[in-house]
């Protein structure tokens, strides 16, 4: 049985301004491929995003839930205004961690 690799560089997805109900759906399949590549460390890219609702966060959990399961990891960055007061709330930051920059 083959031990599965992964790759160290982080793969970073930036997603948009609004990320809520509107445009949750055109990130599906970019979802599904962050689930299912060999990368160890994912990264959300919050440097635009002005904008979070439920559905963007659900995906976000749905995808962390996913890779978890294989022992990959996910973080978001730049996480600020409107979105950083939502998951803050919701506490979503004690189970995904939020950073300022890259490590590389």
């Amino acid at each position: 049985m083959t031990k599965a690799t992964y790759s160290n560089t982080p793969r970073v997805l930036p997603l948009p301004r609004d990320f809520s109900g509107f445009t949750v759906d055109s990130f599906r399949d970019e979802f599904e491929k962050l689930a299912v590549c060999d990368n160890t460390n994912i990264i959300l890219d919050f440097s635009e995003t002005e904008f979070i609702d439920s559905s963007g966060i659900g995906a976000m959990v749905f995808l962390y839930k996913r890779i978890e399961k294989k022992g990959q990891n996910l973080a978001l960055l730049k996480v600020n205004g409107q979105p950083f007061k939502l998951m803050s709330l919701l506490r979503v930051d004690k189970t995904i961690p939020f950073i300022e920059q890259l490590e590389l």
